[in-house]
């Protein structure tokens, strides 16, 4: 009994803790890179100036506004198009550029391309829910033989883990849901074990 009384408050603090781990480390992990990749510059370019531990997260963070603020430019795009170049031509690399380009994409906001309804599928016959997001209304414009009319694409992630379907399904099997799109991609990815609710 004692034993399950320990077991269930270190799993307890463990639940507690991970969330807290996995989100925290990432981004001290970046943080900390900047700071070391800018800390080597400034001594290298301008060693007068001494270093500041954490100064060069500062500049890293304003390097990175002032390079979205260039990229308005179309000489700017120009030039970032002649970068990436070769990213795009190397067989290997060119799959994982090109996926983690159109991820930063996707999950930017005021992108257009998010999804920004939540359905319900269910097909006819078919007494089964799967909740999913519509990623295109139409599927104009796709490969010949995918360009279905009255369809739409309709992401199914999989909980627990990265990944999921794209289905092109008839909107006849769709019913939209009054969900906001991150609640419902919280709890598709949890499996609805989770019990908070979202009050924010």
């Amino acid at each position: 009994m004692k034993m399950s009384f320990v077991s269930r408050t270190f799993l307890r603090g463990l639940i507690l803790l991970l969330p807290l781990l996995f989100t925290i480390w990432p981004l001290y992990y970046f943080f900390s890179s900047i700071d070391g990749i800018m800390h080597r510059v400034v001594s290298a370019w301008l060693p007068s100036l001494g270093y500041v531990p954490g100064s060069g997260v500062v500049i890293g963070l304003t390097a990175i506004f002032l390079l979205g603020l260039l990229m308005s430019a179309p000489f700017m795009q120009r030039l970032y198009a002649l970068v990436e170049q070769p990213f795009r031509r190397i067989p290997l690399i060119k799959s994982l550029y090109t996926a983690l380009k159109e991820l930063t994409r996707y999950l930017a906001p005021g992108d257009g391309r998010r999804p920004d309804r939540v359905v319900r599928v269910r097909a006819p016959g078919w007494p089964v829910d799967v909740v999913g997001f519509i990623v295109r209304e139409d599927l104009s414009g796709l490969a010949t033989g995918l360009e279905r009319p009255g369809c739409a694409a309709v992401y199914i992630p999989m909980s627990y883990q990265i990944g999921g379907f794209t289905l092109f399904l008839p909107k006849e099997w769709l019913t939209p849901l009054e969900v906001p799109v991150e609640e419902a991609m919280r709890d598709v990815l949890t499996g609805w074990m989770t019990r908070e609710t979202a009050a924010s």
